[in-house]
Parts: structure tokens; sequence; C-alpha cells
């Protein structure tokens, strides 16, 4: 993520909580988003400095306006009017980790050899909220070089159960 759209993030969350609509922030970034990759040419558009400044400001407000919150078009029309468009993906990833964790959230990444059943994802999540004491979304993928167990990561932390990194450790130990 870069500086541009951390502080983007920064920005756009810090006024959405002044005017107690981060969530109404949060659901107009998914429909900018969504818009934009349902049409890249729209995006490419908005980037592009071959367009006037003017028209491109235009064609966010035609698309935008009245549909997402005010604050987040203002924002927005700062990205274009600074060539900074770019940065809306991780502007949004950035916003969701801070509107998360405004509301007391938190994402795990849960990696593992082979894929949980509902009941172990159930089960996970249950002992991740109450160890965390906040709700938690979990997040899959596989690996099957894990060989078995999982590895969680979660507000900065590792929590590495897997087959492998035991392997790793007697190795370790062994090779002391």
């Amino acid at each position: 993520m870069t500086t541009t759209s951390r502080e983007y993030a920064e920005a756009l969350f810090e006024l959405a909580v002044q005017g107690n609509v981060t969530e109404e922030t949060s659901e107009g970034l998914e429909t900018v988003i969504s818009a934009l990759m349902q049409t890249p040419e729209y995006k490419a558009m908005l980037a592009s400095p071959a367009i006037g400044k003017e028209e491109r400001l235009n064609a966010l407000d035609s698309a935008f306006r009245g549909k997402i919150p005010d604050i987040l078009l203002a924002i927005l029309r700062m990205m274009i009017s600074r060539g900074q468009i770019g940065a809306l993906n991780g502007m949004a990833r950035n916003y969701e980790e801070l509107a998360r964790g405004y509301r007391g959230e938190s994402v795990a990444l849960v990696t593992s050899a082979v894929e949980l059943t509902e009941a172990q994802a159930v089960a996970l999540r249950a002992k991740l909220e109450k160890k965390l004491a906040r709700k938690v979304t979990l997040q899959f993928q596989v690996n099957p070089e894990l060989i078995g167990g999982i590895r969680v990561e979660v507000d900065g932390r590792v929590i590495d159960g897997s087959i492998r990194n035991k392997l790793d450790e007697i190795k370790e130990v062994m090779n002391a």
C-alpha cells in the first residue's frame, strides 16, 4: 500500500467519523470500486491526462453525485485533480481496515493445508472472537505445503499451528 493511498484513506476516514457516515462511506467505496471494475475504460478515462480535468470531474459527478456520500465524492475529485485516482483501490482497502478497527472488528487470514469445513470455520471464529474480545471475519486460503494444521494472521500476530512449522522447529532444535 502506498503512502498516498494511506493518506487519502486516513483523511476520508476522519471526515466520515466527523460526519457520522463511516458505514455509508464504506458502501459508497464499494459502489465506486464495483462500477470501475465493471467498466475499466471508465477508470482509464478518469486517470487520463489526455482528457481535460473538468471533463473527468464532470464525468465523476454525473456518475456518482447523490449515490455516494459527498465527502467521498470530494476525495475522489481531489484524487482526479491531482492525477492520483490510481491509488483508489489501495485507499479503499486502507479505509476498510480503519473502519473495521473503529467498529471493533478484526480480519483473520487463515491458511490451511486443506479447505476447512463449515463446522471448523465456525469453531475457529468463536475461539478467535473469545481470545480477541471482538468480532472476527475469516478469510481463507489453502496451501498444501503446510502439510496439516493451520496458520492464522490477525491484528499483526501470527498463530502458526501448522505441521510444516512444527517440523521446522524440530529441525532447528536438532541442528543447534
